[in-house]
């Protein structure tokens, strides 16, 4: 059985990037941060969100390409909205911590590596297989 015939290098940033948003949001179900229930709740809920959207995104990428890359840039458009509201708000609020911009920087990364399939850039493809 031959596994990854021809990888797209797009298609595989775009994986590891799901993986990371899975992983953010399995961070966000073991450890919320809120301190009254409802608020650990709604962490938590948010971290299931970014489970299964970035799952979701992965498989579509795995087994229908076309499809995948759609997924990819629908997650992509909600990471970029992300990063829009972190840039409203360190306008608007005025703050001062490090930590926000560099959440601005990776939420701008996430949304150009999500997006990578869906624009078409890096369309190389690595020839060979992987014989299991």
């Amino acid at each position: 059985m031959t596994v990854f015939g021809n990888l797209n290098l797009a298609i595989m940033i775009s994986v590891i990037a799901c993986c990371i948003g899975g992983v953010m949001g399995g961070l966000r179900i073991a450890r919320p941060h809120g301190l009254k229930a409802r608020s650990r709740a709604e962490e938590r809920a948010f971290g299931g969100m970014l489970i299964l959207a970035h799952a979701g995104a992965a498989m579509g990428l795995g087994y229908a390409p076309s499809i995948g890359r759609m997924m990819a840039g629908a997650v992509a458009l909600g990471w970029l909205g992300a990063a829009a509201g972190r840039v409203a708000s360190l306008i608007l609020d005025r703050e001062k911590d490090p930590m926000l911009r560099q959440a601005l920087i990776l939420e701008l990364l996430m949304a150009l590596a999500l997006a990578l399939p869906w624009l078409g850039v890096g369309a190389a493809t690595f020839g060979g297989a992987v014989e299991v």
